[in-house]
């Protein structure tokens, strides 16, 4: 059974048999590596062509749309104006729209865009360079939502909006020490709540996981996840991944310089792998994922290398070399992969595709649309979905092959989330709206 089969029975199991197309409970989706069993997706669109509905959103976040039935959970800062607004930590690459200081969880009704509720979770909201403090996707498992904010409160509430318990990471686990903010995605394995917290830049505290029990918000486990990462390469911005190999299931956790697997019964490290900092240079921080395929891990930081590593080689005292390694690497879209194909989306508009048992590639820097791109690519079927910040979506064929399909811009200038997949409709979150694209 392929890692893909295994995370895909895996999820179905939470989400209590229903088909993958259905919903989208968590960021990368049901099988939780940017594929979608979906089918005659849309593959043209405009502002004027083949909107089914738009709805304009409170602010800008990073973080991806989740769906379940006809319910899709949106976190965002609070619009700006609406009480003081956020303020600038750290600068980069220009100004960014303006956001309030409140930290929202927002409701809509999938059908039609209807706001069905508004929570707000926090305030505190702050700026750091390309996020801000709702930049963390939530999840769900069609009874329950959790959500996690950039200041470290993790919140749980039912599909009806009221809260049921909540968790102050930085109150009772220490305060974060990331150069860019936190911006780690939880996830929902079974019966635990994952969480990670890679950190090292402004703080001598150790890196952790956490474990919680989902209904409760009872700690189940914590254990350290140590690394001799420098300055800011500790620094992790990623989120657990699940790997099933050999019968059971492990957690991937990238960052720090390292690959690891761990127990999800207990949190306890089973195996390490290095190589993606081989310079050991100080401002590695890692920001993509990590991604399996079969036995095969991939993981990179910032400009490279990009990494195969060989799951359950290596040890924590002693940490694996990669299968193979390519300049070719990722720094903030996660890559994803049919099994046949790795397909890796450079954030300055490169598009590669190597063969993921030895990373050759079979094409190699085929130039998208101009820009920058931060989300993640999706891979449905025949197709691969790209899209930028600039709201532009370009569909590339999948395979071995470089062919462009189609682009399609929407009117947006800072787009950050990766697309969510519902039945046969796209779910875009901009800057500015939250769109359904149906054909």
């Amino acid at each position: 059974m392929t890692v893909i089969r295994g995370a895909l029975l895996m999820v179905l199991s939470v989400a209590g048999g229903a088909m993958a197309g259905e919903h989208w409970p968590q960021w990368r989706g049901p099988t939780l590596n940017g594929q979608t069993d979906s089918t005659d997706l849309p593959l043209s669109w405009s502002e004027e062509k083949n909107v089914k509905w738009k709805v304009r959103l409170p602010s800008w976040s990073g973080a991806t749309p989740i769906i379940w039935g006809d319910r899709i959970f949106v976190m965002s800062p609070s619009a700006a104006g609406e009480g003081p607004n956020a303020v600038t930590v750290k600068g980069m690459a220009g100004p960014r729209p303006r956001e309030g200081q409140d930290l929202l969880l927002l409701c809509y009704a999938k059908k039609d865009g209807a706001p069905l509720w508004k929570r707000k979770l926090a305030g505190g909201n702050v700026h750091y360079g390309k996020q801000n403090m709702a930049s963390c996707s939530p999840v769900t498992d069609g009874k329950m939502v959790w959500a996690m904010t950039g200041t470290g409160l993790l919140t749980a509430l039912d599909m009806d909006g009221n809260v049921l318990w909540d968790h102050d990471l930085q109150k009772k686990h220490g305060r974060f020490g990331h150069n860019w903010g936190y911006a780690s995605s939880p996830l929902l394995l079974d019966d635990k709540l994952i969480v990670e917290v890679l950190h090292g830049f402004s703080t001598d505290d150790p890196s952790y996981l956490l474990a919680f029990e989902p209904a409760t918000g009872k700690v189940i486990w914590k254990v350290e996840r140590p690394t001799d990462a420098l300055n800011e390469a500790p620094d992790g911005y990623t989120t657990p991944i699940p790997i099933r190999r050999d019968g059971r299931t492990e957690i991937l956790i990238s960052g720090g310089d390292y690959i690891t697997g761990h127990d999800p019964a207990t949190g306890k490290e089973l195996w390490r792998c290095g190589g993606m900092n081989p310079t050991r240079d100080r401002w590695y921080r890692t920001v993509c994922s990590p991604l399996a395929v079969d036995d095969l891990v991939f993981g990179s930081e910032k400009k490279g290398p990009l990494v195969a590593c060989k799951a359950g080689v290596g040890a924590p005292d002693k940490a694996a070399d990669p299968v193979w390694t390519t300049d070719l690497a990722c720094d903030v879209p996660t890559p994803v992969s049919d099994g046949r194909h790795l397909y890796v989306l450079h954030d300055n508009g490169f598009l590669s595709c190597l063969d993921p048992k030895t990373g050759k590639p079979f094409y190699a820097r085929q130039r998208l649309p101009r820009g920058t791109y931060s989300a993640s690519p999706l891979l449905a079927g025949d197709r691969l979905y790209c899209l930028s910040e600039s709201g532009r979506t370009t569909v590339v064929a999948a395979g071995p092959e470089f062919k462009v399909l189609s682009e399609n811009q929407l009117d947006d200038g800072y787009t950050l989330s990766s697309i969510a997949v519902s039945g046969r409709e796209l779910f875009i979150r901009t800057s500015t709206s939250l769109y359904c694209i149906s054909e």
